[in-house]
């Protein structure tokens, strides 16, 4: 079982996640909000120079805050910093760009981000558009050390309706919700695996496990794994607290 922390980024937020490393925490999400909090990049790398196991990640990137490029190498580069230990977490922005009267982004152009992004984490050549022109780009020089393409850096999405968790499955990404009730989050969960075999019906890259529940007394643990082309598997959970034990 794994526990996560949100942070209002600050710019020494890494005080509060080297003591959630401390105590046992397995992740330190950052907010991408610009006109609320400070820039999660650099919290991320202040964060990445004291802390050893923790991972960080955005918690939740907001793709019309950087050009692709831009994100890809900020991921890249903090994944020098801490191997392996870095998450990508993407969602439409409603937080951050309601902070400058704007709407959502639109969830076609997120995927096309999406897309954009882990291709080049992946160094692979990309199709792009910019500035009304599509191009093809990469890293030019990876093989320098200059940046960190070799750990794999984990997907999340923040999908809370239906065509984003119908998105969220596709790309086989880890899910970032929020549930008010057990009936509610199981439910979800239930809908998000239905989509997640459904993508894996028409594409063979997509595992999907069986639901599993980890029973610890006063916490129930209801999840599933998905895997989508990454070496590593993303778990899909929800959490029920009992009373048992109090």
């Amino acid at each position: 079982m794994r526990f996560a922390i949100v942070i209002p980024t600050d710019a020494d937020s890494w005080r509060v996640v080297r003591r959630a490393e401390e105590l046992g925490f397995s992740r330190a999400w950052f907010f991408d909000t610009q006109m609320l909090s400070a820039d999660p990049f650099v919290a991320m790398a202040a964060a990445a120079m004291k802390t050893t196991k923790i991972r960080l990640g955005t918690g939740v990137l907001i793709s019309s805050n950087r050009i692709a490029p831009v994100a890809a190498n900020a991921f890249a580069s903090s994944n020098k910093l801490a191997p392996g230990r870095i998450d990508f977490g993407i969602g439409t922005g409603f937080t951050g760009r309601r902070a400058m009267g704007l709407g959502a982004v639109k969830l076609a152009d997120m995927e096309d981000y999406i897309r954009t992004v882990t291709a080049l984490l992946r160094d692979e050549t990309v199709e792009a558009e910019f500035e009304g022109k599509r191009r093809h780009i990469r890293f030019l020089n990876p093989g320098l050390g200059l940046i960190n393409t070799r750990d794999p850096v984990g997907l999340y999405v923040a999908a809370s309706g239906p065509r984003a968790r119908q998105l969220t499955a596709k790309l086989g990404a880890g899910w970032i919700t929020t549930a008010a009730d057990v009936a509610g989050s199981n439910a979800a969960l239930d809908e998000m695996r239905g989509r997640a075999l459904a993508w894996q019906g028409r594409d063979g890259e997509v595992e999907v496990t069986e639901r599993g529940l980890d029973d610890y007394g006063f916490l129930k643990l209801h999840n599933f794994y998905l895997r989508y082309r990454l070496p590593l598997m993303i778990e899909v959970q929800c959490f029920e607290w009992t009373r048992q034990g109090e």
